[in-house]
């Protein structure tokens, strides 16, 4: 008996004590979520932005993820933006206006890595300079006794708070926040109200987004599926046909069919 216990002490310490580093983080995702995350899903999003003096502005989009780095973001059939190869591509009434370098590292955290072994998220972090990989804490909310993994930080405490860190919830794996600093901005998003796609990988159904810790931007994302025929690519040509577009629930209070009403 006595024997008995004490395995299952040492079982219980081994099994909390065993993510210690963003490699052994990563590594835990991979064995977790590799292979049975999604590679191709679409979602309509509905979007407030906070301007400066309060006012709000709302729009409707839709989205499609196609894995690796490839992501689409329509407020029309015509209009929106193209994510892939980190490059951003934008068209405006169906015609390109502009090209320029750049990555989503949101749909880098939130999807690209669940595909991902765990050298492959460590090379492509170093590689975007996302957060110092070598750097890594854990971390019990005092309010909420919640347990994060944070990478990007050897810490949490005051001197650190401004660097750039990725969160990740220590029950689920899956990301709660990402922060960066840029040019001596502070910009954040929380991801809030994960659910799970048709038995495959997870969204987060509401994401706040802050600059300098003022709500600027709040996503939320609803009627998401995974489509019976997937895609391997979204091509730069085809990017404003109506197969991108789920313009049959284009009214964000029409049918939140992930449960998502959720308070602003």
């Amino acid at each position: 008996m006595l024997l008995t216990i004490g395995m299952l002490i040492l079982l219980s310490v081994t099994s909390c004590s065993k993510i210690n580093s963003a490699e052994t983080l990563f590594s835990e995702i991979s064995k977790r979520y590799n292979g049975t995350w999604y590679s191709n899903i679409k979602y309509m999003m509905s979007v407030v932005k906070i301007n400066d003096d309060g006012t709000e502005d709302r729009i409707t989009c839709s989205a499609e993820y196609v894995r690796p780095e490839q992501y689409i973001i329509k407020k029309s059939i015509t209009d929106g933006y193209l994510y892939k190869n980190d490059s951003i591509y934008e068209f405006k009434d169906g015609e390109f206006v502009s090209k320029k370098q750049g990555a989503n590292d949101l749909v880098f955290v939130v999807m690209d890595i669940y595909g991902m072994s765990s050298s492959e998220i460590i090379s492509k972090m170093k590689e975007t300079n996302l957060v110092d990989v070598s750097e890594f804490c854990i971390y019990t909310d005092p309010s909420t006794k919640k347990e994060f993994y944070i990478v990007g930080i050897s810490s949490y405490n005051e001197q650190n708070k401004s660097k750039n860190q990725i969160w990740f919830d220590a029950e689920t794996l899956l990301p709660k926040k990402l922060q960066r600093n840029i040019d001596n901005h502070l910009y954040a998003a929380e991801f809030e109200n994960y659910i799970q796609v048709s038995g495959s990988g997870y969204l987060p159904q509401k994401i706040v987004y802050f600059k300098d810790g003022k709500q600027r931007l709040i996503k939320r994302i609803y009627d998401a599926y995974i489509p019976i025929n997937e895609k391997k690519e979204l091509s730069v040509e085809n990017i404003c046909n109506y197969d991108t577009f789920n313009d049959l629930q284009q009214n964000p209070n029409s049918n939140y069919s992930l449960n998502i009403i959720v308070d602003p």
